[in-house]
């Protein structure tokens, strides 16, 4: 019988796969839909552009709305900074990125007999587009302070942001270099 000895043998691992994967790029969001419903009609309606075809130039970053069906408040989001996009890849459309976080400056309106005048207001985002469509899926949090307290909150936090019930949150990657 020959020796027994095992032989040795060394690898080396080589090659992209051994990289760390490439940072995500810009993107940009469309969407509108509804969030909830009491007694048939929507807790809160939502809508807008954030970085209209990936320019924060484009609208002033964009314009973002919500209203609150409940207390008759009417955000509108009209300078938009995206912080971050993030997340995984997704089909739709098929991008490499599914969450986008921004933030920026607006006004809070009372409507629909909300007597409430206009006030200044800051906001926090994240929207996540989960899948097409996107009613029980997407999410959506925002965050709206007049400086001192939060005056309009979608969603519990940006980790446990609130799941559209109609409509449809998109990330897009195209226009974005």
């Amino acid at each position: 019988m020959a020796d027994a000895t095992v032989p040795v043998v060394e690898f080396v691992l080589d090659g992209n796969f051994c990289s760390a994967p490439p940072p995500p790029g810009p993107c940009w969001l469309t969407g509108g839909g509804t969030i909830a419903r009491t007694k048939g009609a929507p807790n809160y309606s939502f809508g807008g552009v954030v970085y209209p075809g990936c320019s924060p130039k484009a609208a002033g970053g964009g314009n973002w709305n919500v209203i609150n069906h409940a207390s008759g408040l009417h955000f509108q989001g009209q300078t938009i900074i995206v912080d971050s996009c993030s997340g995984v890849s997704t089909r739709s459309p098929r991008v490499n990125v599914n969450i986008i976080d921004f933030h920026g400056v607006g006004i809070l309106s009372g409507i629909g007999g909300n007597p409430d005048a206009t006030i200044a207001v800051s906001f926090v985002g994240r929207a996540i587009d989960n899948q097409e469509s996107g009613g029980g899926s997407d999410m959506l949090f925002l965050s709206v302070s007049d400086g001192s307290s939060i005056v309009l909150q979608v969603g519990n936090s940006a980790a446990d942001p609130a799941v559209i019930s109609t409509g449809n949150l998109q990330i897009h990657t195209t226009s974005c270099k």
